[in-house]
């Protein structure tokens, strides 16, 4: 249970460097500002990528062959997505 409190800090570190992130992309002018915003975006992705690895990990370290499957699949996915929008 120890794992999860570690992964409630990450990602309430993570919502409130989000909201500074996009209070500054909307009040900061000119590069800084487009910066903060495209940083506030990385992160709004991230987070739900992170967490799902972090419970496909629990998954598989407690024989839940089944989660760790789709989670693993939902992963690749996601992988698959991003390269095929990267490269078109």
């Amino acid at each position: 249970m120890n794992d999860l409190k570690v992964l409630s800090r990450i990602l309430s570190v993570a919502l409130a460097v989000t909201f500074l992130f996009a209070f500054g992309g909307a009040f900061i002018p000119g590069t800084a500002g487009q910066w903060s915003g495209t940083a506030c975006i990385a992160v709004l992705i991230a987070a739900p990528v992170l967490r799902v690895a972090w419970l496909v990990v629990d998954w598989t370290r407690i024989g839940d062959l089944r989660f760790s499957l789709l989670g693993s699949t939902l992963l690749m996915i996601l992988a698959i997505s991003g390269v095929i929008a990267f490269v078109r």
